[in-house]
């Protein structure tokens, strides 16, 4: 049960680098990521989001400092083994969403309306598992 837990979590961490490489195609192997989702470093999500929103070398410091902080919060969250799984997924994704709020500040209006887009396959998962999140609009 622990193994499946940790293995979710790590997913709920790298889900948004390994659904951005995906859906842009680049990634390894035809769309999957050669060794897993949990693979994805903070340098190679750093990487990823420098490439696709064309960070500046004074953003690029900002967002790996954000990046780092996430994962190290993340960790910390998937070590607690006293934590239910919802408890658990709750966390992560208040952190990923804190994340993302503070990397979206950094952002220029065009950068933020490409992160934007990035992230909104994303933002639906929850609905498929029964979290009420809302539906797409039409046009997806």
């Amino acid at each position: 049960m622990k193994t499946l837990k940790y293995a979710l979590l790590m997913l709920a961490l790298f889900i948004t680098p390994a659904a951005l490489l995906a859906q842009a195609g680049d990634a390894p192997g035809g769309g999957q990521m050669e060794a897993g989702p949990h693979t994805a470093s903070v340098d190679d999500q750093l990487a990823d989001l420098s490439q696709k929103l064309n960070l500046t070398d004074a953003q690029k410091p900002q967002v790996k400092t954000i990046l780092q902080e996430q994962q190290d919060k993340m960790k910390q969250v998937m070590e607690n083994s006293s934590a239910s799984h919802d408890e658990s997924r709750s966390k992560m994704r208040s952190i990923h969403e804190a994340s993302r709020a503070r990397i979206r500040t950094l952002l220029t209006d065009d950068q933020k309306a490409t992160f934007d887009k990035m992230q909104g396959p994303h933002r639906h998962m929850g609905e498929k598992h029964g979290e009420g999140a809302p539906p797409p609009s039409p046009q997806q």
